[in-house]
């Protein structure tokens, strides 16, 4: 099989390819959303501090917590 250029799989018009994509929210980002409307690009999944904190459901002292509902729990509080 001889060696292909990526010019050779490119189909379509080349000009559309050049052109920027424009995401039609209504503010113009490309950010999504979660269903509950929450910017879903920032949101962490996991939060270590250097002190302990206490656990939101248990009041246990821990320094990793992870993202459950709306709030961040620990590790046997967590819904997996």
């Amino acid at each position: 099989m001889p060696n292909r250029s990526l010019d050779d799989f490119a189909g379509g018009d080349d000009e559309a390819a050049d052109e920027p994509t424009v995401d039609d929210d209504a503010d113009g980002s490309d950010v999504a959303d979660a269903p509950d409307g929450r910017d879903v690009s920032t949101l962490a999944t996991y939060r270590w501090t250097p002190e302990a904190t206490a656990c939101p459901q248990c009041g246990e002292s821990v320094r990793k917590r992870w993202l459950d509902g709306d709030e961040y729990v620990c590790l046997d509080c967590k819904d997996w």
